[in-house]
């Protein structure tokens, strides 16, 4: 990848960080009842990344966050679980504020690109995706630069922006993604103690082409690495039910509070091997 490694690699905040975790995901043979329950046999028996950690320090977090994958010859899938005892969410506008919410994210780096899904627990979707301009600079590539700047609605990161010289369109959404989610208990009842919310997360391969952008097998292959990483937006609430503090968990410690820092994602490697005929 040629623009993201410069921009990143220039971040002080991020050096000499414990590389994160290498994720082994596992194939599957059974069909996904996409519910947000987690509850086949498929789910149990792959490996989980977690519990995730205060995403600057590094530290542990109050509440337990685990996520895993799987992939068939369809899709990705990705599966979470977050421990809530007081479960809440009221944006319900697509790509609207869904992080002033509590929410998970997930994020999937491509060839001088990447992907941005956020959801809350009333399974509203806020989703981008995020360009590097400079290789397109370099490669006179005028036709991408104009595909950029036609967009209707984006974000566009300026020098000593967290996301510099990025381009974030909200004119593409993941063709065929499908999620859901099942809380545990109520959902915006302060006064009732939750268990937590899950979800599920479904990533057609067909939607996968923009983020290989032809250099990448899709389906992967058997040892092929992409960069995937995942957040948690945790917030808490006084005794009124007002949203009181907001903190970023992650599954590795990032050294400062963002996520537009993509070799602070884990590797996930995929395996042609089916989940839980593993040694």
């Amino acid at each position: 990848m040629s623009g993201a490694p410069r921009v990143e690699d220039q971040d002080p905040s991020t050096l000499n960080l414990p590389e994160p975790p290498d994720y082994t995901c596992f194939r599957i043979d059974e069909k996904i009842t996409v519910d947000g329950r987690l509850d086949e046999a498929c789910w149990q028996q792959a490996p989980w990344l977690g519990p995730f950690v205060d995403m600057e320090k590094g530290t542990p977090v109050q509440h337990e966050t685990r996520v895993a994958f799987l992939w068939d010859d369809h899709a990705f899938y990705a599966g979470f679980w977050c421990e809530e005892p007081d479960v809440f969410g009221f944006e319900t506008e697509r790509d609207g504020r869904v992080g002033a919410d509590q929410d998970f994210e997930v994020f999937i780096l491509g060839q001088d690109v990447y992907y941005e899904l956020q959801i809350n627990p009333l399974n509203t979707v806020y989703e981008v995706f995020w360009t590097w301009v400079q290789p397109l600079v370099e490669k006179r590539d005028l036709e991408g630069l104009d595909r950029l700047f036609r967009a209707r609605r984006a974000i566009y990161g300026r020098i000593g922006d967290d996301y510099e010289m990025r381009h974030g369109s909200f004119d593409w959404d993941f063709p065929g993604l499908q999620t859901a989610i099942h809380v545990d208990g109520s959902i915006n009842c302060h006064r009732h103690r939750d268990h937590g919310w899950s979800g599920e997360l479904v990533f057609p391969w067909k939607g996968w082409d923009d983020l290989a952008q032809g250099q990448r097998a899709i389906p992967p292959q058997e040892g092929d690495a992409w960069r995937v990483g995942c957040s948690r937006v945790e917030h808490g609430r006084d005794e009124e039910g007002g949203v009181a503090w907001g903190r970023d968990w992650s599954i590795a410690r990032h050294g400062k509070i963002q996520m537009h820092v993509p070799h602070r994602w884990p590797r996930v490697i995929f395996s042609t091997q089916t989940v839980g005929e593993q040694a």
